[in-house]
């Protein structure tokens, strides 16, 4: 059974952000930013999230998350390819807005979930992604760079 929305909403709640708004963003996207050919297949305007776990996780952590937040992956969910993303607030509240991508919420085991930093970036410029760069824009969420630079590191 999929996460119920009353769950789901709560974390969006919790990230200061519209469902609505991260959907639409992530059609905007497309495929165009997904990895793989598998991925890219496996995607649609139906369940925007699928694939994106990575890209929204970090959006959450460097746009959204407080102070003490950590960032965390859970390998082996069945019918997902990779490591699921999602980031704990320092009161514990997982904060997993591609969580609605899986058909089973029941196999979703967040004990099982290690923190895991995000990639650095190699081109010297401090915070996120590209990819990430591009969904804060389309979602109108503005990332300072004294923020960039902490984030992702003991500091944050």
């Amino acid at each position: 059974m999929k996460i119920s929305e009353e769950r789901l909403q709560e974390m969006y709640k919790l990230a200061g952000v519209t469902k609505e708004r991260l959907h639409k963003s992530l059609r905007c996207m497309g495929t165009q930013h997904l990895k793989t050919k598998l991925m890219k297949e496996s995607w649609s305007e139906d369940n925007p999230t699928k694939n994106y776990c990575y890209v929204i996780a970090e959006f959450v952590y460097y746009y959204l998350s407080p102070r003490g937040s950590k960032p965390y992956k859970l390998p082996g969910i069945p019918g997902d390819d990779g490591l699921h993303r999602f980031i704990m607030w320092p009161d514990y509240s997982i904060v997993d807005l591609a969580v609605d991508q899986f058909p089973n919420f029941e196999d979703i085991d967040y004990t099982q979930a290690k923190k895991c930093y995000f990639m650095y970036n190699t081109q010297g410029n401090p915070g996120p992604s590209q990819r990430t760069r591009l969904l804060g824009k389309l979602m109108g969420v503005e990332l300072s760079e004294t923020r960039a630079k902490k984030v992702n590191t003991k500091e944050w």
